[in-house]
């Protein structure tokens, strides 16, 4: 029996999240959760109510008792989902990954909080394949056969070494980011270049071009450009200002054609387009643009109105409180459009 891999994370959270009580007796409650800025992959709960946090690796990574650290804090700070999870009783922080660094094994030590370590592998002959998950910390070991619907996302690795995710360096903004910041005052120019930050750390695929005046983020397509088709985001320069204006592609709900004729559907779908963040003034709105050109803005809603727009394209009502919590969204949906 070869062993195989799943092609991306999307991939594996695909699976995971469709078997998630055969493998560990938990119910599905939201995925990709975004809480103060911050990703959570997939959030269950036990039998007795309490909340579990998955965080999924296709790959090794040396940083995940951090990231489960900091979806933990803003958990139990926000207690979302208060009507189905019993917050008595402990949050449990899971992770699941082929491998697990040195390192992890050292920050799980030496942290006050308990993180369960799942380690998986994935046998098959090409045409049947099992998944197994193994804890250090359990002789149980559950398997699971793998559904036809997720073979053509299989991939072999007999024979290849184990892989690490890379830890990235973050170079100095381009000349167009530049520019604009000199101008800032102290407390722009840190709003702007944390948002940077949290852009470019989500994913090391994502890429940074400055262009004239405006500055992208997308899929990286060499060490220069981005694709035009995978973009997430961009700072663009207001009206008469030298202070840049936030733009994510952001999800919003769709109209779509019915069959026959041209009548459109009753259900909305989940359509994705650029909204405009205003960073500089009071009033916290999400500004939409559906043509092709951003010259005129087609509706503005409120960060709490925006949350009941997403709340059928998403599954669960997130919650809007900060500049952030928008980026990690359009950072999810990046992620989800790259991956597909």
């Amino acid at each position: 029996m070869a062993d195989w891999a799943f092609h991306t994370e999307f991939n594996l959270e695909e699976f995971i999240w469709a078997s998630l009580e055969p493998l560990l007796n938990l119910k599905p409650l939201a995925r990709q959760y975004i809480i103060e800025g911050q990703v959570c992959d997939i959030l269950a709960i036990t039998p007795e109510q309490q909340l579990v946090v998955l965080e999924l690796k296709n790959v090794e990574d040396r940083y995940v008792v951090q990231q489960l650290t900091r979806y933990y804090a803003s958990l139990r700070h926000a207690q979302p989902f208060a009507d189905q999870i019993n917050y008595s009783l402990p949050i449990r922080l899971v992770a699941i990954a082929p491998t697990f660094h040195a390192h992890n094994h050292i920050d799980r030590e030496h942290s006050r909080l308990d993180f369960d370590f799942y380690r998986f592998t994935i046998t098959g002959d090409g045409d049947h394949f099992s998944f197994q998950i193994t804890s250090a910390d359990s002789a149980a070991e559950p398997v699971v056969e793998v559904d036809r619907k997720f073979h053509p996302f299989l991939r072999s690795v007999e024979g290849e070494p184990a892989v690490s995710a890379p830890a990235r360096v973050i170079g100095r903004p381009p000349k167009s980011l530049r520019a604009q910041l000199e101008q800032m005052t102290p407390e722009q120019a840190e709003l702007v270049s944390a948002l940077r930050l949290q852009i470019l750390e989500f994913d090391e695929r994502m890429g940074e071009v400055g262009r004239s005046s405006r500055t992208q983020y997308g899929l990286a397509k060499g060490k220069k450009e981005v694709y035009k088709t995978k973009l997430c985001a961009e700072f663009l320069p207001l009206m008469g200002s030298s202070l840049p204006e936030l733009y994510l592609i952001l999800p919003y709900p769709k109209k779509e054609f019915g069959a026959p004729g041209h009548t459109y559907k009753k259900e909305r779908v989940k359509g994705l387009a650029w909204a405009g963040i205003s960073l500089w003034f009071k009033e916290k709105r999400v500004t939409f643009y559906l043509g092709k050109s951003r010259i005129s803005s087609s509706y503005h809603l409120s960060y709490g109105d925006y949350a009941k727009f997403c709340e059928p394209l998403l599954g669960y009502r997130p919650q809007f409180e900060s500049f952030e919590d928008l980026v990690a969204l359009a950072l999810a949906e990046w992620k989800q459009l790259v991956e597909e």
